[in-house]
Protein backbone atom coordinates (compact mmCIF):
# COMPACT_ATOMS: atom_id res chain seq x y z
CA UNK A 1 0.00 0.00 0.00
CA UNK A 2 3.06 2.46 0.62
CA UNK A 3 1.18 3.64 4.14
CA UNK A 4 -0.97 6.21 5.41
CA UNK A 5 0.23 8.66 3.42
CA UNK A 6 0.49 7.66 0.05
CA UNK A 7 -2.71 10.01 -1.31
CA UNK A 8 -3.39 7.69 -4.50
CA UNK A 9 -2.08 3.92 -5.35
CA UNK A 10 -3.82 4.04 -9.00
CA UNK A 11 -1.53 7.37 -8.80
CA UNK A 12 1.38 5.12 -9.28
CA UNK A 13 -0.08 2.32 -10.86
CA UNK A 14 -0.91 4.57 -14.03
CA UNK A 15 1.95 6.21 -13.63
CA UNK A 16 4.00 3.48 -14.04
CA UNK A 17 5.81 3.65 -10.54
CA UNK A 18 4.13 0.27 -9.30
CA UNK A 19 2.66 -3.19 -11.13
CA UNK A 20 0.32 -3.56 -8.31
CA UNK A 21 -0.78 -2.37 -5.16
CA UNK A 22 -3.26 -2.91 -2.24
CA UNK A 23 -6.31 -0.51 -1.92
CA UNK A 24 -10.07 -0.11 -0.59
CA UNK A 25 -13.04 -0.78 -2.69
CA UNK A 26 -14.08 2.92 -3.23
CA UNK A 27 -10.63 3.67 -5.02
CA UNK A 28 -11.67 0.31 -7.43
CA UNK A 29 -15.54 2.38 -8.09
CA UNK A 30 -14.07 5.74 -8.59
CA UNK A 31 -10.93 4.02 -11.08
CA UNK A 32 -14.60 3.27 -12.90
CA UNK A 33 -16.22 6.03 -12.86
CA UNK A 34 -13.53 8.00 -13.80
CA UNK A 35 -13.01 5.31 -16.44
CA UNK A 36 -9.39 4.69 -15.40
CA UNK A 37 -7.59 1.04 -17.01
CA UNK A 38 -7.37 -1.27 -13.76
CA UNK A 39 -8.22 -4.42 -12.89
CA UNK A 40 -9.47 -5.06 -9.30
CA UNK A 41 -7.66 -8.68 -8.98
CA UNK A 42 -10.21 -9.35 -4.92
CA UNK A 43 -12.34 -7.65 -2.82
CA UNK A 44 -11.39 -9.30 0.51
CA UNK A 45 -14.35 -7.53 2.63
CA UNK A 46 -17.57 -7.64 2.44
CA UNK A 47 -17.43 -4.08 3.61
CA UNK A 48 -15.09 -1.45 4.33
CA UNK A 49 -13.86 -1.86 7.82
CA UNK A 50 -12.67 1.84 8.42
CA UNK A 51 -14.35 4.18 10.75
CA UNK A 52 -14.01 7.26 12.61
CA UNK A 53 -13.70 6.76 16.34
CA UNK A 54 -13.59 9.82 19.09
CA UNK A 55 -13.05 10.20 22.58
CA UNK A 56 -16.06 9.12 25.41
CA UNK A 57 -17.97 12.72 25.18
CA UNK A 58 -21.52 12.55 25.28
CA UNK A 59 -21.97 15.33 23.01
CA UNK A 60 -21.22 13.22 20.16
CA UNK A 61 -24.13 11.56 19.11
CA UNK A 62 -23.57 11.63 15.25
CA UNK A 63 -21.57 11.76 12.89
CA UNK A 64 -22.06 15.19 11.88
CA UNK A 65 -21.00 15.97 15.63
CA UNK A 66 -17.39 15.49 14.69
CA UNK A 67 -17.36 18.09 11.76
CA UNK A 68 -15.94 20.45 14.04
CA UNK A 69 -13.11 18.38 15.55
CA UNK A 70 -9.62 17.36 14.33
CA UNK A 71 -9.31 14.19 12.57
CA UNK A 72 -6.31 12.25 12.19
CA UNK A 73 -6.89 10.65 8.83
CA UNK A 74 -5.05 9.31 5.71
CA UNK A 75 -4.08 10.44 2.52
CA UNK A 76 -6.15 7.98 1.03
CA UNK A 77 -9.26 9.45 2.41
CA UNK A 78 -8.81 12.83 0.24
CA UNK A 79 -10.16 9.86 -3.10
CA UNK A 80 -11.82 7.66 -0.67
CA UNK A 81 -14.68 8.63 1.96
CA UNK A 82 -13.36 12.03 2.89
CA UNK A 83 -15.51 13.44 -0.22
CA UNK A 84 -18.59 11.80 1.68
CA UNK A 85 -17.77 13.59 4.81
CA UNK A 86 -17.14 17.03 3.43
CA UNK A 87 -20.62 16.81 0.90
CA UNK A 88 -22.92 15.09 3.72
CA UNK A 89 -21.35 16.52 6.79
CA UNK A 90 -19.70 19.50 6.16
CA UNK A 91 -16.50 18.17 7.00
CA UNK A 92 -13.43 20.58 5.91
CA UNK A 93 -9.76 19.98 4.85
CA UNK A 94 -9.02 22.15 8.11
CA UNK A 95 -9.85 19.41 10.37
CA UNK A 96 -7.72 16.65 8.55
CA UNK A 97 -4.65 15.79 10.49
CA UNK A 98 -1.97 13.13 9.39
CA UNK A 99 -2.47 10.01 10.59
CA UNK A 100 0.53 7.82 10.49
CA UNK A 101 0.00 4.29 12.45
CA UNK A 102 0.30 5.84 15.88
CA UNK A 103 -2.34 6.14 18.23
CA UNK A 104 -0.30 9.08 20.66
CA UNK A 105 -1.98 12.03 18.86
CA UNK A 106 -5.07 10.82 19.38
CA UNK A 107 -4.84 9.73 22.63
CA UNK A 108 -3.02 13.27 23.73
CA UNK A 109 -5.71 15.16 21.71
CA UNK A 110 -8.81 14.34 24.05
CA UNK A 111 -10.64 17.07 21.55
CA UNK A 112 -9.67 14.76 18.47
CA UNK A 113 -10.82 11.94 16.66
CA UNK A 114 -9.21 9.53 14.30
CA UNK A 115 -9.86 6.63 11.15
CA UNK A 116 -9.56 3.43 12.13
CA UNK A 117 -10.13 -0.41 11.41
CA UNK A 118 -13.30 -1.14 13.22
CA UNK A 119 -11.68 -4.99 13.82
CA UNK A 120 -8.33 -3.72 15.33
CA UNK A 121 -8.18 0.14 16.30
CA UNK A 122 -11.06 -0.10 19.36
CA UNK A 123 -8.94 -2.54 21.07
CA UNK A 124 -5.72 -0.82 20.83
CA UNK A 125 -7.38 2.23 22.03
CA UNK A 126 -8.80 0.85 24.49
CA UNK A 127 -5.56 -1.19 25.99
CA UNK A 128 -3.49 1.93 25.40
CA UNK A 129 -5.65 4.98 26.62
CA UNK A 130 -8.05 2.89 28.93
CA UNK A 131 -10.86 4.02 27.70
Amino acid sequence: MGGLQVLSGTQLLMGGAVDFFMSYGMDAVNAVTQNIPKVTVAAIFQQDPRCLISHPNPAIKILANLKVKPIYVSASAKTTHWPLLEAKYGFTDNQKRPHNFNLAPFLIGKNSAQQGYITSDPFAIEKQGGF
